[in-house]
């Protein structure tokens, strides 16, 4: 069997797997490591994406639909027509990128990965099939999460300009240690506006037109935020209508943010 060995990581070999896939690429028996891999790898490729089907046991796939950044990100590929998603039932097959001319099989020993490449015309033509098979068999899986650059470009157009920039930062300070913090996508929305003194109408209005979340997760998420003292509200009389709640942060944590950033408040507060 024409087989090799490359002990390149994982993102540099998708990026090479991205570059010769002529079709369809099939990604079978994916866990969610393996999904934030391919979108953070599919993210930074410059050239035509061809389109990866994600065949995944469904508390996987639930898991990607969990964390925001890698969600939104893969929305944005589902969008372009680069990503589809699939759940099936568990299996005991390897973890494979099955496309019409290879077979990359990702692996790890004792904590180092590589990927054994394989361009066997028999075996791969096997493999494509038993995935497209698969695929057909399969059920669609919705990601349930707005394409990132809808949330920023609506950000932009709904709030001042600035509040995209601010909403990246949190995210990436939340993405560094997501495994211990708090934060979500709604907390971090909210810390954002009361920064920028947005009302909460308006902030939610947004979040729930977009996708992003309900009012009432809005709301209730501003209640934890309230009870741990870091915002509060001020009551904004409308010439119409009921009076609205501004934003704000608490004296005590607005100088935070005035004196270190909001990036530093959230690793004071969340973790």
């Amino acid at each position: 069997m024409n087989s090799e060995f490359v002990s390149d990581e994982p993102e540099e070999t998708l990026t090479d797997l991205f570059a010769e896939a002529n079709g369809t690429v099939y990604l079978t028996n994916a866990d969610a490591e393996d999904v934030e891999r391919l979108v953070a790898a599919a993210g930074d490729y410059e050239g035509d994406l061809p389109e990866v089907r994600v065949l995944g046991v469904g508390e996987e796939l639930r898991k990607v639909r969990r964390d925001f950044l890698v969600a939104s990100r893969a929305a944005d590929l589902v969008n372009d027509g680069a990503l589809a998603m699939r759940e099936r039932e568990p299996t005991r097959n390897t973890t494979v990128f099955a496309a019409e001319s290879s077979v990359y099989v990702p692996i790890e020993i004792d904590g180092v990965d590589g990927t054994v490449i394989t361009r066997a015309d028999e075996f791969v033509a096997d493999a494509f099939d038993w995935a497209s098979h698969n695929w057909d068999d399969a059920e669609r899986f919705s990601l349930r999460t707005p394409p990132l650059s809808a949330v920023r470009e609506t950000m932009d157009t709904e709030f001042v300009t600035e509040a995209r920039g601010d909403f990246d930062r949190v995210l990436d300070t939340a993405a560094d240690a997501r495994d211990t913090s708090e934060l979500d996508e709604v907390m971090a929305s909210l810390l954002v506006a009361a920064k920028h003194e947005l009302l909460h109408y308006d902030l939610s209005k947004w979040g729930e037109d977009l996708g992003l979340a309900s009012k009432a997760t809005f709301s209730r998420k501003k209640g934890q935020l309230e009870e741990m003292g870091v915002i509060t509200t001020q009551k904004e009389t409308l010439e119409m209508g009921r009076p609205r709640q501004r934003l704000v942060f608490t004296d005590d944590y607005r100088e935070q943010v005035d004196e270190n950033g909001l990036s530093n408040l959230i690793a004071n507060v969340v973790y």
